[in-house]
């Protein structure tokens, strides 16, 4: 049974956020830095592969990348004539090569996402019951962050799938351009019916986004509440999105603002010490009110539409 109580007329992720700072003063002040330090380490945990399958791609490119993949001709055509000759003439070692990548690629992501899971629950478990633990919240919660870490790998599998298919596609076209096999009546058509594959795809990754800021922000909290598994409080989570659609808008637009301010924040203080600030953990322990804030708050949030996680914690 999920911890609830009376549902208000009007939920307020404005009336949440002053709870949440409430709530950060009492679990903070007076500072116990023995506290502030094994939350920081959580907190730091919490945030490992929050980016996964959102990285932006690499910013800085070889200075003449035509000369070094087409030889003397140093020409794109050219390039790119040699380097399909090169794939084609290794198509098995490239293969297997790329299959290796892979499986160590997404070994290295199932681990942090997995650190991640258990990470999320400590942190949480931490930030509202105010103690400093690792081992019983590790134990506590590890069936629940086994289900989650199930959906955080299926989000952003995905969203790495997709990238990858948006990225063959571009390819693709950029190659029959450039080794000149479509005129421009085939080439418009090509664009054309390229231009809505790229469109859902580019819609698809915001809501991707989205399903992990729910899934962290919501969800979590909802399985500590009612004692659910990850598809069980997600359900739980659509009914609540569709009973209150302005509230959760609401929220998502003032966290985007409260990331912003808080980045000014983390940046200048990291400048005021001299950069220490901005080390793993170190951040996570002199900016511990920031990160405490943020994971109360939709706490809160959901403790006015019914679901109380903290009255769980003290069952």
């Amino acid at each position: 049974m999920a911890a609830t109580s009376p549902t208000p007329s009007v939920s307020s992720p404005i009336e949440a956020a002053r709870l949440a700072i409430e709530h950060t003063r009492r679990q903070l002040f007076p500072v116990r830095w023995q506290k502030w330090v094994v939350l920081g380490l959580l907190a730091f945990l919490d945030q490992c592969g929050r980016g996964a399958g959102w990285s932006s791609p690499p910013t800085s490119w070889p200075s003449r990348p035509a000369e070094s993949l087409g030889g003397a001709s140093g020409s794109l055509p050219a390039a790119l004539e040699t380097a399909l000759a090169w794939l084609a003439d290794h198509a098995v070692l490239v293969a297997l090569g790329a299959g290796l990548a892979l499986l160590i690629v997404l070994a290295g992501l199932a681990l942090l996402l997995w650190v991640n899971a258990r990470a999320t629950f400590m942190y949480l478990d931490g930030v509202m019951r105010g103690r400093a633990e690792i081992a019983r919240p590790w134990r506590e919660h590890a069936a629940r962050a086994s289900s989650y870490f199930v959906w955080s790998f299926g989000i952003v599998v995905a969203a790495l799938l997709l990238i990858a298919a948006l990225s063959g596609f571009g390819l693709a076209a950029v190659l029959a351009f450039a080794r000149g096999g479509v005129d421009i009546l085939s080439g418009g058509v090509l664009v054309l019916a390229l231009s809505p594959i790229f469109a859902i795809g580019l819609l698809a990754l915001p809501l991707l986004a989205l399903a992990r800021i729910a899934l962290r922000d919501f969800v979590a909290p909802l399985q500590i509440a009612g004692g659910l598994s990850c598809g069980e409080a997600a359900r739980t989570f659509e009914t609540l999105l569709l009973e209150h659609p302005g509230a959760f808008v609401l929220y998502i637009l003032l966290k985007l603002v409260f990331v912003l301010l808080a980045a000014v924040a983390v940046g200048v203080g990291g400048c005021l010490t001299c950069c220490l600030g901005f080390l793993p953990i170190v951040m996570q322990t002199l900016f511990q009110p920031i990160f405490c804030f943020e994971r109360a708050w939709p706490v809160f949030l959901l403790r006015q539409m019914g679901f109380d996680m903290t009255a769980r914690l003290r069952d």
